[in-house]
């Protein structure tokens, strides 16, 4: 017991200092954005085949640490979406959002979804290891595998719910939330209700 309560404190103290809980950074690696990192650039294809997945969605979401007297956090600062196009690709500037970025505003996280498939960056074949900056500059190609088995699908479908990346996603995140709501159909689940549709 008192092992699991030590690895326990240790994983703790990695998230509130920023240090990732597994796997380390390369030297030099500085979470918080330092001018404009991009553009974002990448290649979604099926980890079996290799052929081009046209329609995925790219969400890039940043946050920033905020430091108060005796305590930080972390709040949401931005987020933007695009889809792949017919080749698998995507491009996303988002020099607005960075060159205007305050203080301790954190380099950007990517999620990939698109139905049947397991999302970024949880079930990819590759990139493998430390992904961070993996999509700056001139990119990298990312193999989702297709899911056979309906857990894996509720699986990787609850960890892009696009209410963690806005509170607004029907405004914010429309193509992410009609894939989300493609997926939960196709599952046995009801939609997400746009709230404001409801008014």
């Amino acid at each position: 017991m008192t092992r699991w309560l030590r690895i326990i404190a240790l994983c703790l103290f990695c998230l509130a200092v920023g240090l990732p809980v597994w796997g380390q950074p390369p030297e030099g690696w500085d979470r918080h954005l330092d001018g404009y990192r991009g553009p974002y650039r990448g290649q979604v294809v099926d980890a079996d085949t290799k052929a081009p997945l046209e329609g995925a969605v790219v969400v890039v979401y940043w946050s920033r640490d905020r430091i108060y007297p005796m305590h930080s956090v972390n709040e949401p600062y931005a987020v933007r979406e695009t889809v792949t196009d017919s080749d698998g690709r995507f491009e996303l500037s988002a020099r607005d959002v960075e060159e205007k970025a305050p203080r301790r505003t954190r380099r950007p996280e990517f999620r990939i979804f698109t139905p049947g498939y397991g999302a970024f960056p949880w079930y990819q074949r590759t990139p493998s290891g430390f992904i961070g900056g993996v999509f700056e500059k001139s990119g990298t190609t990312v193999e989702l595998p297709r899911l056979e088995s309906r857990k894996e699908r509720v699986e990787s479908l609850d960890r892009v719910e696009p209410h963690r990346f806005s509170e607004r996603p029907f405004r914010e995140l429309p193509r992410l939330t009609q894939a989300f709501n493609e997926e939960r159909v196709a599952l046995g689940f009801e939609p997400l209700p746009d709230p404001e549709k409801r008014q």
